[in-house]
């Protein structure tokens, strides 16, 4: 109640998504890995969400409209993704 996010129930898997993101990939877990004292999951992508509002050229999800936080664990911080810089396999052909 106190973040003001709905959690929605998932036809395809057993986790629910929250509405008001405007990107959801739903995934199935195919494996757990253990690493020291976390796991890493690995999944299938089974579905995608998408809002209109956050897709860019091409009808592809846009990741400067999306804005997605990242999560650090060495420092146990939440950090945004910046701005485009250049295009990938490019941007360094004139250094």
């Amino acid at each position: 109640a106190k973040t003001k996010l709905t959690p929605v129930k998932s036809d395809l898997v057993d986790a629910p998504y929250i509405k008001e993101f405007s990107l959801i990939l739903e995934c199935r877990v195919t494996s757990a890995i253990e690493i020291g004292l976390h796991t890493q999951f690995i999944g299938e992508i089974l579905d995608v969400k998408c809002e209109e509002s956050a897709l860019g050229k091409n009808e592809l999800p846009d990741i400067e409209k999306i804005r997605p936080i990242l999560y650090d664990p060495e420092i146990c911080a939440y950090h945004g993704i910046g701005k485009y810089l250049g295009d990938a396999f490019s941007i360094g052909r004139t250094l």
